[in-house]
């Protein structure tokens, strides 16, 4: 799955041209969910009742996971992008691209 980093900085607005906020389910082509969450019209990652960190992009079968903090990709201690199907990692931090840390 291509990463979504063209969306950084951008609003995320409903169909109906209002600002997102909350979560978002979609399908892809191969009937993957894929849960988009969006807080004040930017993507960013929550955190569940129970203190977990919830991912702002992530597929129902755990293939595809991106991190993003205010509208950019972003993590801490860890790679911003996981995709276990195409085998890659990208490390980012406050919406900047950073070299293998590894």
């Amino acid at each position: 799955m291509k990463t979504f980093s063209e969306y950084q900085k951008q609003t995320v607005l409903t169909k109906e041209g209002r600002i997102a906020d909350g979560d978002y389910i979609f399908s892809d082509i191969n009937g993957v969910e894929i849960t988009v969450r969006v807080k004040k019209g930017y993507l960013n990652d929550v955190i569940s009742e129970n203190g977990d960190i919830l991912p702002a992009i992530e597929t129902s079968d755990g293939s595809h996971v991106e991190h993003w903090k205010n509208g950019v990709l972003h993590c801490e201690n860890g790679p911003a992008v996981i995709d276990i199907d195409d085998d890659y990692e990208e490390w980012w931090n406050n919406g900047k691209k950073q070299e293998n840390l590894i």
